[in-house]
């Protein structure tokens, strides 16, 4: 089978880096010295890149280019040298707010007339999406006072496929149900657990050809943990251009993966998958900015619905945004709050090994999830003084219990006392 254009440039930059004529360190040949030698377009060069920054093989310098990266060496020096302390954050942030306030008074006595928000703030967070490889045009990326405002739109407008219901995890996003109620929209629900969903149960669901959309966590799934791989999501993606079913992706917690697995939107080669990306687990829950990657068959619908709810969104928390982002204070974030994630799930993996949990369990980003399987067991902690999460608000309808989470804080002082209870 003849290789594309964009697997030759994968295949030559590779066969350069590993043969050493591009050595750790270099420079590679700019985008647009690659487009010409290889004769295409911009956007198979970029592509191109990405799959070579997933691999760890590149990186990029803002406004430089793409460097070789290889070996475990510099990798560490990069990561140690973000690490910061806990309350860098918040001071980052609050320069960057400062710098937008000073004599930038059209921020503050102005409308902006783009609804798909402020543009420099969207070439940034464009540029922060081949990260984590999602390559997206700047028109299709729309900018919205929060996931929620984001989910609402989509509920409430018309999709090509021109069906009703919306397809829902249980348990999910507690906001996503809160939504489907609230305003009594159609849907239906599918099971998924610590190991995922049943495809065969998807696909039955799917052919009944009533869905307009499936809203999917991919990965560290809210409130379970789980995270889809690569061959489930293909699978998926499949089932959805067969039955002509959207894919609603809410990948709240993509800043969280060291391993980078590529999302749906990455694997989408039909139009199908709306990405969602937000900040406030990233930053903090008041910064109200989401980002949706949308196919150009949703965007002006979806457009003209914003225009109606919200003429324009925070534009000095856009600002701000856009400066933290520019001036790479959210990658240091990231990277210290990776560092705090990886040192907390350490600690557990050592004490898990010295008191192993009473019944099955799995660590999830942030705890540990209890799956509990005794009505007796789930009667007595229940009304235990534990402090147990059991999700309530994330199923739609009554809770059955059957999971409980122990964040990584309270996880010492619980392991002892569960033994009492199964």
């Amino acid at each position: 089978m003849k290789e594309s254009k964009y697997q030759i440039i994968v295949s030559y930059l590779k066969s350069e880096i590993e043969s050493g004529t591009f050595k750790r360190g270099n420079k590679i040949p700019s985008i647009r010295a690659l487009s010409q030698q290889f004769q295409c377009s911009k956007d198979t060069v970029q592509r191109a890149l990405m799959e070579l920054k997933h691999l760890h093989m590149i990186y990029a310098i803002p406004n430089s280019g793409y460097y070789v990266l290889e070996g475990d060496e510099e990798a560490d020096e990069l990561h140690l040298e973000l690490i910061d302390t806990p309350n860098q954050a918040y001071e980052d942030f609050r320069l960057c707010v400062n710098e937008t306030l000073v004599g930038r008074e059209h921020y503050l006595f102005n409308y902006y007339p783009q609804q798909e928000g402020l543009l420099e703030l969207r070439k940034a967070i464009q540029q922060l999406l081949l990260d984590s490889a999602i390559y997206c045009k700047l028109e299709d990326l729309v900018l919205t006072a929060g996931t929620q405002q984001a989910l609402y739109i989509l509920s409430q407008i018309n999709f090509p496929n021109q069906q009703s219901q919306i397809l829902v995890e249980q348990p999910t996003y507690h906001r996503m149900n809160s939504l489907i109620k609230s305003q009594q929209l159609p849907y239906r629900t599918i099971e998924r657990t610590t190991k995922g969903i049943d495809l065969k149960q998807l696909e039955d669901i799917f052919k009944t050809g009533h869905v307009k959309f499936f809203y999917t966590i991919p990965r560290f799934h809210y409130p379970l943990g789980h995270s889809y791989n690569r061959q489930e999501k293909e699978a998926i993606l499949h089932l959805a251009k067969t039955y002509q079913v959207y894919i609603v992706e809410d990948d709240y917690l993509a800043d969280f993966d060291n391993k980078r697995e590529l999302p749906f939107h990455y694997l989408d080669e039909h139009e199908q998958v709306i990405y969602i990306k937000s900040f406030s687990t990233s930053l903090f829950p008041a910064l109200r900015i989401t980002a949706l990657l949308l196919p150009p068959a949703i965007r002006d619908a979806f457009i003209v619905y914003k225009s109606a709810v919200d003429y324009d969104s925070n534009l000095i928390m856009q600002k701000s945004l856009a400066l933290y982002i520019n001036n790479l204070m959210f990658e240091k974030n990231r990277l210290s709050l990776l560092h705090q994630q990886e040192k907390e799930q350490l600690l557990a993996e050592q004490l898990l090994k010295q008191t192993p949990p009473p019944c099955p369990a799995v660590m999830s980003r942030d705890g540990l999830i209890l799956e509990i399987r005794t009505a007796n067991s789930i009667s007595a902690l229940k009304h235990s003084q534990l402090p147990l999460d059991f999700f309530e608000d994330a199923y739609l309808h009554t809770c059955p219990y059957r999971y409980a989470k122990i964040s990584y804080q309270d996880l010492p002082e619980a392991l002892t006392q569960l033994q009492n209870y199964f």
